[in-house]
């Protein structure tokens, strides 16, 4: 206490000592501060890019600062401030990303009561220029017009272009219907729920898995992996101990052949939609298994609970363990999945059904690919 009271007189005394003092005061706090940021990689919520390098750090003072000072430019991967349609769109330094193969997202919504969050996430789709080739969106109510507002304007050619649909029927195959008669057969589309967003870097990550072994542009790729019991027909919601094989719908990247020959096979588009079961994503990826042999890729994921308006982050790595991008959670309301009951009780039947559909041969590629093991984060 006296050393402080020392100081503070002393201070006191000589302005310009305090004007030099404060100044020596405030450099090394932001060499801390950089220091800080250099060395601790992994705890926390901002995320510094800076000539392709990422580090970890804390700290919404420091986030304005260095960004004020133009040092580094700065991703943010605490929750978002969101507010509908007019919230910041996240980890736009992303935007810059560019693949070779770019993907056709196709979203598909039903609810009124979704379509702030709906004009939110194309909007920020659109600026994703080198990883979205374009965006097919499907309006599925036909009791209720769509509103205009909706879907940005077509006349910016700086923007990724949205095609708007309207199905003539009310039905969850119609996001595969509408990629297989709008996309060339070997392009990458993925399917993306209304109530989630993925970054640039995301969704070309999840192109590059494609690509790459052992999919090779031929298996389903996914973030939310599911398991289906081969012996007991069953279909296990969260089980973590056993290799996942199936892709929910939530978020599933596929080339387009996949999703046209699927929508040929009318036996089981009819029985995958409801009102008998509603599992036409769990039809789709055990029907490509089925006839290319192999199991659904998962991009490897780290989930965060976030606490401000969006539910949750979950970020993503690539086969070599790097950060590619994240998918934002918007709160979850009036879907067909929100009565988890009936739900999960009627996708038990579809996968007792198609196992039965496909025969001994999917079956046994299952039995040989279900290894048991740890429980495995997801």
């Amino acid at each position: 206490m006296t050393r402080f009271s020392s100081f503070h007189n002393s201070i006191r005394r000589s302005p310009k000592s305090a004007k030099a003092a404060f100044g020596i005061i405030f450099s090394l706090a932001l060499c801390s501060a950089v220091l800080f940021i250099l060395t601790d990689l992994d705890s926390g919520s901002i995320i510094v890019h800076n000539k392709g390098h990422r580090v970890s750090g804390h700290g919404s003072q420091l986030q304005r600062l260095l960004s004020s000072e133009g040092l580094l430019d700065l991703e943010t991967d605490e929750p978002l401030s969101y507010d509908g349609r007019n919230s910041i769109c996240p980890a736009t330094n992303e935007n810059t990303i560019t693949n070779e193969r770019k993907a056709t997202i196709v979203l598909m919504s039903y609810s009124p009561l979704r379509l702030d969050d709906v004009a939110w996430v194309l909007r920020c789709y659109q600026n994703m220029t080198g990883a979205v080739e374009k965006i097919i969106f499907i309006w599925n109510n036909l009791n209720f017009e769509l509103p205009d507002d909706i879907i940005p304007s077509d006349n910016d050619p700086n923007v990724v272009p949205v095609q708007l649909v309207h199905p003539a029927e009310n039905l969850m195959t119609n996001r595969f219907d509408a990629p297989s008669r709008l996309v060339d057969s070997n392009s990458p589309v993925i399917l993306i729920d209304d109530d989630v967003l993925l970054t640039a870097g995301l969704i070309s990550g999840m192109v590059d898995y494609w690509k790459s072994q052992p999919c090779l542009e031929q298996c389903v790729v996914g973030l939310d992996p599911r398991h289906v019991n081969p012996i007991t027909n069953d279909y296990d919601l969260y089980d973590r101990r056993h290799t996942p094989n199936v892709i929910i719908g939530k978020t599933i990247l596929a080339a387009n052949h996949h999703f046209q020959d699927f929508m040929k096979r009318k036996n089981l588009v009819e029985h995958s939609g409801p009102p008998s079961t509603a599992c036409e994503d769990l039809t789709f990826s055990l029907f490509v298994t089925s006839r290319t042999g192999l199991l659904p890729v998962v991009v490897k994921g780290e989930h965060y609970t976030a606490e401000i308006k969006l539910n949750s982050q979950k970020k993503f790595l690539s086969e070599q363990g790097e950060f590619i991008g994240s998918r934002y959670d918007i709160p979850e309301y009036d879907g067909m999945s929100a009565a988890k009951g009936p739900w999960v009780k009627n996708r038990k039947k579809c996968v007792s059904w198609n196992l039965g559909y496909h025969g001994s041969t999917l079956t046994e590629l299952l039995l040989a690919h279900d290894d048991e093991h740890d429980p495995v984060p997801r």
